[in-house]
């Protein structure tokens, strides 16, 4: 075999999975293995059973010693490097489908409609997960998405017992290696659209040979970028950062926040406004509160209720509260509110994050006898 690979760019419309086959496999010809944290020759390491693969690290630039870059091998009793960052992190579920920890964090929490926890222990095809996450959304995740185990049947028509994943986004480094994929494939959706390249490297462990599969992929979770180029918070990471400490019923609702000695704005060149505009933001709402849909029969009038809050640099909100006085149906509207608070983005101004504080009035109508029936606009203050 020779040491060529295939590398190539390939755009979203392409449908042909040839386009993405490797041609060709290599063995790591120019790389160090480190097994252990020492280095040993690559014919060597058949000889250490239960030896696993960690990583892959190639060098930003040739180093003296002439090598590409490192392989990291560990046996059973060394600790891998580096560890899987989510390895103690519940069972995820979308829609009732398990998804990796990856999985999870690629889902668009301003679509979610319930989070359900549990703190029960639960065992899945023999793996112990401490407690599980099901989150029920809008988004039609699955859609463009597919399973990492379709993906290598695919692209690479490797047997899957056999194969490595190293799943990562383009520009590697120490601190941004990656993801090393051994087995569970199956729960690791990815959108095809968004591979760039896939490489093949075949490693000879004392139980056999495996193939190493690097897969370069946009849709990595690694880092989020506005349109501007700074960086922007992505919603999921401040729910699931500590997946067993955020409140279901208010995903992105910070409860305890100091705003002694913090600048609050009230003004600022683009204000925010709630993800897909007032009116989805307003359904949405309706929805959380179980409003009827449809135009309203019989006489109404109309009725406001005037709230603020403030957008944290992290895309949370906190400190909500009403500015009139509370009638006994406005609770609805600000559980409704707190629940649906991962729908409003960061304040950018001159390349800083602006707190800011977000007053304004929704407008609603009642029935002739004084219940809420929907919500009619929303107006800022």
């Amino acid at each position: 075999m020779t040491s060529r690979t295939l590398s190539q760019q390939v755009n979203k419309d392409v449908q042909d999975s040839s386009a993405l086959f490797p041609k060709s496999c290599s063995q790591f010809e120019n790389y160090e293995f480190i097994l252990n944290g020492g280095t040993i020759r690559h014919e060597e390491l058949v000889n250490y059973p239960g030896a696993v693969l960690g990583r892959a690290l190639p060098y930003s630039s040739t180093t003296k010693n002439g090598y590409q870059g490192a392989v990291y091998f560990h046996t059973p009793w060394y600790p891998p490097s580096p560890s899987d960052q989510y390895a103690d992190d519940p069972a995820y579920f979308i829609n009732t489908i398990q998804v990796s920890p990856y999985t999870i964090r690629a889902s668009k929490a301003e679509y979610y409609k319930q989070i359900r926890r549990s703190t029960q222990d639960t065992l899945i095809d023999d793996i112990s997960y401490k407690g599980s996450i099901h989150v029920d959304t809008e988004e039609d995740f699955f859609a463009d998405r597919i399973t990492l185990s379709e993906l290598i049947r695919k692209y690479t028509g490797l047997p899957i017992e056999q194969v490595i994943v190293h799943w990562y986004r383009g520009y590697i480094d120490r601190s941004n290696p990656g993801v090393t994929i051994h087995k569970n494939f199956s729960l690791y959706y990815i959108d095809p659209r968004g591979i760039q390249e896939i490489k093949v490297d075949r490693v000879r462990f004392a139980e056999g040979e495996r193939y190493f599969v690097h897969l370069v992929d946009k849709g990595y979770p690694s880092s989020y970028f506005t349109e501007k180029g700074w960086r922007a918070p992505q919603y999921t990471y401040c729910i699931f950062r500590d997946p067993r400490a955020f409140d279901p019923a208010a995903p992105c609702y910070l409860t305890d926040f100091d705003t002694i000695g913090t600048r609050i704005y009230h003004r600022a060149k683009e204000e925010p406004r709630p993800l897909g505009g007032e009116e989805v933001y307003l359904k949405k709402l309706s929805a959380i509160m179980g409003l009827p849909k449809g135009e309203q029969k019989g006489t109404t009038r109309l009725d406001s209720i005037t709230v603020q809050f403030v957008v944290l640099g992290n895309g949370q909100i906190t400190g909500l509260e009403s500015l009139g006085p509370l009638q006994p149906d406005h609770v609805n509207i600000l559980k409704a509110i707190k629940q649906h608070s991962c729908a409003w983005p960061v304040v950018w101004e001159n390349r800083q994050v602006l707190l800011f504080r977000r007053k304004m009035v929704v407008y609603y109508h009642r029935n002739k006898a004084g219940n809420m029936k929907s919500l009619d606009r929303i107006e800022y203050r």
